[in-house]
């Protein structure tokens, strides 16, 4: 009996370990994205005790009430263990208890179990069986994991790169798991969690390490890394400039300075659309990789920054240019770069202070 438990939860049981091990010393992510990845974890290791005291409840009928008090908390924890993920990948302010419903939904279900046979039950010789309302506990966890799927398209997941298919395989890893869970019994959706748990620790950290600390968009070092993964796909790049920076810094402070900044960050993400990508590649300095060569589209999705900035009471010098056939990537830059600085410099022969002047 305990060889057989040791084999089936080995390799969830080895995750749990090394990846509480990890979460233990992690000092990269935010403490809400640090709890909720512990939700999972601590999810699954009750899963693990459970399936055990499950199993051991299994050989005596005496034990039936036992047998259905714990598959209730198991049942329970996988919906746990997936709002726990959902949870990580959603922003704070986005937060809601409304969240945790489902998890409710697959309790009461569950429980339905002490006096009908309506969701699952035993027959005369203590053999489970399932009734189709016993679905709604593998259904919850797919109904979380496919909200992922959508929140992490809106929030995290990058506008391009294979990256973006991360989350979707875990997905489908976990649906293929609850199937064969629902078919056949197993552990292999605890498995799947924990797999997932792991893969979206992983995406996170790199997704964290490409991002600008201050302003939330990619840095320059994804900038780079970009330039080389794209290189076939990129059709324009718009350079853009912040103006009279230096002159909130020394006015202001650099409080100031910084809000400006991530106003100006924020501004950019929310203007450009899905067939771009925007970087901070210096302190006030940005640029944007379009994957067309639609120049209207390009110069309209220009005007729409600077007039979004402007409507914030800060200002921006920007210039684009198209990747040709003929051309190179860094042709272009060269190309947007300069046109950004011939912006700039009307901007203060209109009445902007030069920032280089002291």
């Amino acid at each position: 009996m305990l060889q057989d438990m040791i084999f089936r939860h080995m390799i969830t049981v080895f995750m749990i370990v090394v990846f509480t091990i990890v979460l233990w010393n992690r000092k990269t992510f935010k403490d809400a994205e640090t709890k909720y990845f512990w939700v999972t974890v601590i999810s699954c290791a009750i899963l693990v005790f459970e399936d055990v005291l499950e199993s051991m409840a299994a050989m005596d009928p005496s034990l039936k009430m036992l047998r259905i008090f714990v598959s209730v908390i198991g049942y329970t924890f996988r919906s746990v263990a997936a709002a726990g993920l959902w949870l990580v990948v959603i922003p704070k302010k986005k937060h809601s208890p409304w969240m945790w419903a489902p998890c409710f939904v697959t309790m009461f279900v569950s429980c339905t179990a002490f006096f009908s046979d309506i969701a699952f039950g035993y027959d005369e010789n203590y053999n489970f069986y399932r009734n189709p309302l016993g679905l709604v506990v593998f259904a919850v966890p797919l109904f979380y994991m496919f909200t992922i799927i959508i929140s992490t398209n809106k929030y995290i997941i990058e506008r391009k790169g294979i990256a973006k298919y991360n989350v979707p395989v875990c997905v489908i890893m976990c649906f293929m798991a609850a199937m064969a869970d629902a078919a056949v019994g197993g552990i292999r959706v605890n498995e799947a969690m924990m797999f997932s748990c792991v893969t979206f620790y992983i995406f996170l950290y790199a997704h964290d390490n490409r991002r600008d600390t201050l302003t939330g968009l990619l840095n320059r070092q994804a900038f780079y890394d970009d330039c080389i993964e794209f290189a076939d796909t990129i059709g324009g790049v718009v350079s853009l400039d912040m103006n009279g920076l230096k002159m909130i810094n020394d006015r202001y402070g650099h409080e100031a300075g910084d809000k400006a900044l991530i106003t100006v960050g924020k501004c950019i993400n929310d203007t450009i659309k899905f067939d771009s990508q925007a970087y901070r590649v210096g302190g006030d300095e940005f640029i944007i990789l379009v994957f067309h060569r639609n120049e209207d589209m390009i110069v309209s999705t220009n005007m729409n920054i600077k007039k979004n900035i402007e409507k914030k009471g800060y200002h921006i010098s920007l210039g684009h240019a198209l990747v040709m056939e003929e051309d190179s990537l860094e042709e272009a830059i060269r190309v947007s770069d300069k046109l950004m600085y011939e912006d700039k410099a009307r901007f203060y022969q209109t009445g902007g202070r030069d920032r280089r002047r002291r």
